[in-house]
């Protein structure tokens, strides 16, 4: 019984970690061929990617967040958080305030600003995608709808979706 349980769990590991290649190569493949947009957008904007994921962070929470909260999110020193904070902050990108209950600690939130920002990073990314999309053979394209559809019945996927008409 133990030998038929290991067995499974083998597999299933297995098929996971293949399944994990393939998807690396799919998303290498997207990155590679999809991004041409969203880099000359981000090259617009002259953003570095720290400041992209810190606006990311933001646009995710609706409430505000500490600059700590953020740094601990991207994995940053709290001087460096600062900094790209600033940086936003000076750009109109973010809304910096002192906490009310603790002068020393600062709340961030995105301005709207930011998130015309991160839509316009966004819609190249949308663009990039939706030309790979084209290059797909109805029967591939079918397939892929198919693939995605029991995953985007999953809540934490289907609030990526994008916003407006046709997404």
């Amino acid at each position: 019984m133990q030998v038929t349980d290991a067995r499974t769990e083998l597999q299933a590991r297995a098929d996971a970690d293949a399944l994990g290649a393939e998807l690396y190569a799919l998303v290498v493949h997207l990155h590679k061929s999809c991004s041409a947009d969203w880099f000359e957008a981000l090259g617009a904007l002259d953003l570095t990617f720290t400041q992209i994921k810190l606006l990311h962070h933001m646009e995710a929470e609706a409430a505000e967040l500490t600059v700590k909260d953020l740094a601990e999110r991207i994995r940053l020193s709290l001087p460096a958080a600062s900094r790209t904070v600033e940086d936003l902050v000076q750009r109109g990108f973010a809304e910096r305030r002192e906490d009310l209950d603790d002068r020393r600690m600062k709340r961030v939130r995105m301005t709207d600003a930011g998130r015309a920002v991160s839509r316009q990073l966004n819609a190249a990314r949308l663009s990039g995608l939706r030309q790979f999309a084209a290059t797909l053979d109805p029967a591939e394209r079918e397939a892929v709808a198919a693939a995605l559809e029991k995953l985007l019945a999953r809540p934490e996927i289907t609030a990526c979706l994008p916003e407006g008409p046709n997404p």
